[in-house]
């Protein structure tokens, strides 16, 4: 098994995966991110094939501190629960401890989410607010409005 993380990844990969991947965003979306010279995003192969994708951005960057938020994270359905969200989020810390500045990672997830929830928390993400009423109706239950847990991670603490 040889695992390959891109950071150059193509919109038009996106769109042909964007469905499985549960990805809302449009065409324009995706080209307007992916020419933000402030965007991060890796690309998980596993023996040739698409496994999943990361898609981040730097929201403030200075000499002494940089601001990351993780936007979308997700793996092709047959490939979940076998730990490749993990090795995703772990190339990313990797990728981003590199310059040892300190650093604070950020994502929100649904509530309903609870296999995300487990997995931050298992890195080390931090719950740190909650919005209620966030997320729009969802597929199985379309009445129902979700709260978006905030999770925060810092690396390279400066003590």
């Amino acid at each position: 098994m040889t695992y390959i993380f891109q950071k150059t990844i193509s919109p038009d990969l996106l769109i042909q995966y964007k469905e499985p991947l549960e990805i809302t965003w449009s065409k324009d979306s995706f080209c307007e991110h992916f020419d933000n010279k402030k965007s991060l995003n890796i690309e998980l192969i596993l023996d040739s094939k698409f496994i999943g994708i990361l898609i981040g951005h730097y929201l403030y960057q200075s000499q002494d501190v940089d601001e990351f938020e993780i936007l979308h994270i997700a793996i092709l359905p047959k490939f979940r629960n076998k730990g490749f969200a993990s090795n995703l989020m772990k190339e990313l810390e990797k990728i981003l401890k590199i310059n040892e500045k300190s650093l604070k990672i950020f994502l929100e997830v649904s509530s309903m989410n609870k296999f995300a929830i487990k997995l931050y928390e298992k890195l080390g993400y931090k719950a740190y607010n909650e919005r209620k009423n966030y997320y729009g109706s969802n597929p199985i239950n379309p009445s129902s409005l979700q709260n978006a847990i905030l999770f925060a991670k810092t690396l390279n603490a400066k003590t």
